[in-house]
């Protein structure tokens, strides 16, 4: 059962990952009123976390085998990997916060003009 639920888990991640690298269009849908240098940002930066997540759903998986199998040492590598993954869609997502706040306080100066 537990494999089972690790493997929903993990496919559910990819899902997300997947859908951020390909499909997801709201950082593009800002490059209307987003400095063009700021949107390209956004936008790898949605797509890196995107990967990350993908990457991420792969090292759960086979943390679990691994601690499965009773390979300590892979599962120590691996779940060094999930945490460092973890860490990086973290930091992508508030550096992503953070374009939004500039660009909010932008559009609210009364004299704001598109970048």
């Amino acid at each position: 059962m537990e494999r089972i639920l690790s493997a929903i888990f993990a496919l559910l991640v990819a899902a997300a990952g997947w859908f951020y690298i390909f499909y997801s269009r709201a950082a593009a849908n800002l490059a209307g009123i987003e400095n063009p240098r700021n949107n390209r940002l956004r936008i790898a930066l949605r797509r890196t976390g995107g990967a990350a997540m993908f990457l991420l759903a792969v090292a759960f998986y086979t943390f679990y085998v691994a601690i499965e199998r009773r390979r300590v040492t892979w599962a120590a590598v691996l779940l060094l990997s999930v945490l460092v993954l973890l860490a990086a869609i973290v930091v992508l997502g508030l550096v992503d916060l953070r374009l939004t706040y500039q660009l909010r306080r932008r559009r609210r100066r009364p004299d704001h003009r598109s970048d």
